[in-house]
């Protein structure tokens, strides 16, 4: 039988990643656990790293400046730095280990695709070992230089490139098809999804072939085992919610103003932060991120809805 993965080499795979000493500004040496991570850092767009937290925003994005603040290497120290990593990098994988899953929240931390995503080690070493960022020692070369947000289509190069390398690398693939097609109920968080609504339509339609088998005595079961109720949704039901949702998002929609709209519309045809910001007038295109953010809120209080904004 074929080996699904290299096991052994997944086995000892670990982070690559040493202590680094650097010179802080006052001349002395600190020995740095996280500081061959600041390249990951800093290749995080601004629109994932701004819903990060005041703390994580505030490490400096000039290497002077940063090791000038005591209170910013400890947090680049902290294990909520790496936190931010492990987050950031396990749901930028997920577009291309999963592309026709937009949201890995659905799942639970059983399911292995899912788990694939978390082990962030996967992909960080990838990087590495394909050259795709500088090293931390090439950001050392100008302390005084300013490190930008990468553009989004240089991440999506980065991350599409180290994911699909990776996947290959170590035979991946069958993991993720077999978790596609043998999904269990306990692949799925409790929230609700059209995903999981598919699921539990198409398992119970596929074990109430006998006339014996009955959709109640199926509840009663699904009960017990689970201590959970639910309904198969009525397709003239969904229909209904559909379009008193449209209703509800049109009624919002009537409360924003003009640029509002005019942002929102432009977003959903495809044009980028930048691109909005210059046809709106904002001098910056993060302030665009903060507008969609500002009304994401907005909708959120309105629908009492959580889309996580």
């Amino acid at each position: 039988m074929k080996q699904v993965v290299a096991k052994d080499d997944l086995d000892n795979l670990k982070l690559r990643i040493s202590p680094v000493g650097v010179r802080m500004a006052d001349g002395s040496i600190r020995v740095m656990k996280h500081a061959e991570l600041l390249p990951l850092y800093y290749l995080i767009p601004e629109e994932i790293l701004s819903k990060c937290g005041v703390e994580l925003n505030r490490i400096e994005r000039i290497l002077c400046v940063l090791f000038s603040d005591p209170v910013a290497i400890d947090i680049v120290e902290s294990d909520l730095f790496m936190q931010c990593i492990m987050d950031c990098y396990a749901y930028m994988a997920w577009k291309y280990l999963c592309p026709d899953i937009p949201f890995k929240e659905i799942f639970s931390i059983n399911e292995p695709s899912w788990r694939l995503a978390q082990a962030i080690h996967i992909w960080i070493n990838e990087i590495f070992e394909l050259d795709l960022i500088p090293p931390f020692r090439e950001y050392c070369v100008d302390m005084k230089a300013f490190i930008p947000y990468p553009p989004i289509e240089v991440v999506s190069y980065i991350m599409s490139t180290a994911v699909s390398s990776a996947v290959e690398r170590y035979n991946l693939q069958p993991i993720i098809d077999t978790a596609k097609e043998y999904r269990c109920f306990e692949d799925f968080d409790d929230r609700n999804s059209n995903q999981k609504n598919d699921f539990i339509r198409k398992w119970y339609h596929t074990r109430t072939k006998h006339p014996q088998v009955s959709f109640e005595g199926y509840q009663e079961w699904y009960r017990e085992s689970y201590d959970d109720e639910f309904e198969i949704e009525d397709p003239i039901s969904s229909f209904e919610d559909e379009v008193v949702e449209n209703v509800d998002v049109e009624k919002f929609l009537s409360k924003l103003d003009e640029k509002d709209k005019q942002i929102l519309q432009l977003r959903q045809d495809g044009y980028t932060y930048k691109e909005i910001a210059e046809k709106v007038g904002f001098k910056t295109h993060s302030a665009v991120g903060k507008r969609i953010n500002k009304i994401g809120r907005m909708y959120e209080n309105y629908s009492g809805l959580n889309f996580g904004f």
